[in-house]
């Protein structure tokens, strides 16, 4: 993960299967997805989604794998998979050719020749509460992990909506059910209060109250349900659907709250306090890496920690202010070191190795969600850390 501001964590739920017939499409997985870890979380600067091939095709198999190179794509031709699920995308910046002598360029036209399409999660699974940093937590035994810092708060919106009472119920639940009113693990959160509102329709108008040509009086209430972003949509055209008026009044405007439903980083009680020279090794073993670089800091027991997959510079400070007594990441730059020195420990156990975790967990999760169905989905054999540690 590479912050830039901050970003989201979603609910631990597994969406329900859709079939075309008895087959599965590319498409299904999509969606269970962005049901999951939804594109509109991810940071602005992001590029998620579907990066490469076609979502109507049949689901033949998964490649779940941190990074897509030419060694991946091989490995999932080779498998007879026909979807590479990545952590980081394939195309981060718009192309403005398709030069197949290029790494990217080869790597593109042999997925389209394969019929192997490449989707990738990156901040928006990096945000989710069972994402990255959550699984590093998990990893290292933090107890009870939360998020460490908050996400943007360009993520929340609220609708505010003016319905006849004998019509709230059925419009409040329409909402709902497109996703609005989740506070946390809370749902059909909303507030409502009655007033009078007045309309005078046209000629041409057809009123569900009242007379046109008549300055009308009626008793409403105002709904309000918080909402993500990226669901405005589709809240908005379902409280349509459900709302008897012919022209709808409500308003839609954007919050400063943080989303309690997402976040960056993870912090937590470890069950018992570790001396530093138990939390490296454990790091060691856990993540897979042989050397962790350490900046002591002034505790010398672990009794909470912080942690962050990737690259979380920028979420040192959050750590400190929070108490943790050490904090772990990817990687920082040399100079946010210098800034905490002698304020917190810091843990840099490489930005694969504290990344590589949420492969096993994702792929898990794919299969609960396939239910039987025989689809393989395969954790990938590459290593694709660059970085190689001679001791």
């Amino acid at each position: 993960m590479k912050v830039h501001g901050r970003s989201p964590g979603t609910f631990s739920l597994i969406a329900p299967l859709t079939l075309r017939g008895n087959a599965v499409v590319i498409a299904d997985l999509i969606s269970f997805l962005e049901e999951w870890i939804p594109p509109g979380s991810a940071m602005s600067r992001d590029n998620p989604g579907l990066q490469v091939g076609d979502p109507r095709e049949e689901l033949r198999g998964v490649l779940v794998a941190l990074d897509v190179t030419p060694a991946v794509v091989e490995e999932a031709v080779s498998a007879g998979v026909n979807l590479i699920l990545s952590h980081h995308p394939l195309i981060f910046t718009p192309l403005s050719r398709l030069d197949q002598t290029t790494p990217l360029g080869g790597m593109i036209a042999k997925l389209v020749r394969h019929h192997v399409a490449v989707y990738s999660a990156h901040t928006n699974l990096d945000a989710s509460g069972q994402g990255v940093s959550m699984a590093l937590a998990r990893a290292l035994e933090v107890d009870k992990p939360r998020f460490l810092a908050p996400p943007e708060s360009r993520w929340l919106k609220k609708l505010a909506v003016f319905v006849p009472p004998d019509h709230a119920a059925a419009v409040r639940e329409a909402m709902a059910r497109a996703g609005a009113g989740v506070i946390g693990e809370y749902t059909h959160c909303s507030f409502n209060l009655e007033g009078t509102g007045t309309f005078q329709g046209g000629e041409n108008a057809s009123p569900a109250v009242g007379v046109k040509g008549n300055l009308e009086q009626v008793l409403e209430v105002r709904i309000e349900m918080i909402l993500p972003a990226w669901k405005a949509g589709a809240v908005v055209r379902a409280m349509q659907a459900a709302h008897p008026y012919e022209e709808v009044a409500f308003d839609l405007y954007p919050l400063e709250n943080s989303d309690v439903s997402y976040g960056f980083g993870a912090i937590g009680d470890l069950p018992m306090p570790v001396s530093l020279e138990d939390l490296v090794q454990r790091v060691k073993e856990r993540l897979g890496c042989p050397a962790v670089g350490v900046m002591e800091g002034p505790s010398r027991n672990i009794a909470r920690l912080a942690v962050c997959g990737g690259s979380g510079g920028e979420l040192v400070e959050a750590a400190w202010k929070q108490g943790a007594d050490a904090y772990l990441t990817g990687e920082m730059k040399y100079h946010t070191l210098l800034d905490y020195k002698d304020r917190i420990t810091v843990l840099l156990a490489g930005h694969y190795p504290s990344e590589a975790v949420i492969v096993p967990e994702w792929a898990q999760r794919l299969r609960q969600w396939l239910d039987g169905r025989p689809v393989p989905v395969i954790e990938t054999r590459v290593m694709t850390n660059p970085l190689t540690y001679q001791i």
